[in-house]
């Protein structure tokens, strides 16, 4: 009779967690940000943060839905002709968002393709567990993407 129980119970159905995103795309995040009503920075460079700040997703607790860290990028911001030529030094606002226990995250000292919201307090990066303002390790085909976009040339997200 145990073992019937143990089994019956092996074959309940548990809740099911998940977290449905698109897929991170350069040209997606530039549309997206390209027709927003704030303004947006696109820069290639270096952040610096501190990681025991970052909020951890926990199943048994609801971590906070946004904490705003302090951060640094250093690198180059994207010209309207579409060249990374600009020198960018700021400190920027990591905007860590959680959706239940997934949480956004970073790496401090990680090389990054930023979209960057400009606004009256400086600079803020979002960070949310779907991703899309934030490319770590952006190899060359993600910079030239972003290049395209930027000079009216081929942007096209994939599905």
């Amino acid at each position: 009779m145990k073992c019937l129980l143990i089994l019956l119970l092996s074959l309940a159905p548990l809740p099911a967690l998940a977290l449905s995103c698109l897929k991170p795309s350069v040209p997606r995040s530039f549309q997206e940000y390209d027709a927003a009503e704030e303004t947006y920075v696109v820069v290639h460079g270096r952040l610096t943060l501190d990681e025991s700040l970052l909020p951890q997703g926990d199943l048994d607790q609801e971590p906070p839905q946004m904490t705003e860290i302090p951060g640094r990028l250093e690198g180059m911001s994207l010209t309207e002709a579409g060249a990374f030529e600009l020198p960018f030094e700021q400190a920027v606002t990591l905007e860590v968002a959680c959706y239940g226990p997934w949480c956004g995250n970073a790496e401090n000292g990680t090389d990054i393709l930023a979209f960057l919201r400009k606004d009256e307090s400086g600079y803020a990066l979002d960070l949310n567990p779907c991703g899309g303002a934030a490319f770590p390790a952006p190899h060359g085909d993600l910079l030239e993407e972003v290049k395209n976009c930027m000079t009216g040339g081929p942007c096209e997200a994939e599905d």
